[in-house]
């Protein structure tokens, strides 16, 4: 793989973040007047028809959007793609799994976290202790609405997130010696939301653990230890990753 080649191209796209989002459409059933005979001939069956006002992505097109985005990732990843198309990825997926050695263990599912009818995307590399394959570590998650691509999730090596077996999510993030945070998010619909953290820092003049629900490093906080952050982060339970596909 032309590592080099790849690395250089992201440097230059460090600050770039690629997030779409649709805007809300609404649906309306045109008032349809005809006998029992010709409804019967020229609408679709019940169980075919989509309900007036669902707002419920076509399985299809959501895997055909999310098959683009992995097809682009292995393409990139085999060092089979120019500048423009490193660049254009790299807003997408983690700049970690675009320039992971080639036996890293990278996979993607899809699961419906969120029980709304759409499969979630998330792409993950499974975190590793002696026993073998331990938690899986996620980077990047996605949903689709309104026919586009939702990065809710854009993680990394110092970012990284857990999808618990409730749907929710924890993350362990840092960002310094004197700056960690155990974060725990609620998911709903391509958007995720703080429930609880507990975080380290060393505005008292000493690293200290904190814990707050409304910010992470904010000065809404109480005290608290740090076998208290360890159980916090330690005691979830993973979502179990089913039909698990290597990138």
């Amino acid at each position: 793989m032309k590592r080099s080649k790849v690395i250089a191209v992201l440097v230059c796209a460090a600050l770039l973040a690629g997030c779409q989002t649709g805007k809300e459409q609404d649906r309306s059933d045109e008032d349809i007047e005809e006998t029992a005979e010709e409804t019967a001939a020229e609408e679709p069956a019940a169980s075919d028809a989509e309900p007036a006002g669902s707002s419920v992505e076509p399985a299809s097109e959501v895997n055909i959007i999310y098959d683009g985005l992995i097809d682009r990732l292995r393409t990139v990843r085999a060092g089979d793609a120019d500048d423009n198309a490193i660049m254009e990825l790299a807003e997408q997926v983690s700049y970690d799994y675009i320039i992971a050695p080639e036996d890293a263990q990278i996979f993607y599912s899809t699961v419906d976290i969120d029980s709304n009818g759409v499969d979630e995307l998330i792409i993950y590399e499974n975190q590793m202790n002696d026993a073998g394959p331990d938690k899986p570590v996620i980077y990047d998650a996605y949903t689709v609405e309104n026919g586009e691509l939702v990065h809710f999730i854009a993680g990394g090596a110092r970012n990284a997130y857990y999808l618990a077996d409730d749907g929710s999510f924890y993350n362990l993030g840092s960002s310094g010696a004197a700056y960690t945070a155990f974060a725990h998010y609620a998911y709903s619909s391509g958007v995720i939301t703080l429930i609880d953290t507990y975080f380290t820092d060393d505005s008292s003049g000493a690293v200290e653990w904190y814990y707050s629900t409304t910010g992470i490093w904010g000065d809404d906080k109480t005290s608290a230890s740090a076998d208290d952050a360890e159980a916090f982060m330690n005691d979830f339970e993973c979502m179990f990753i089913a039909n698990a596909n290597p990138v």
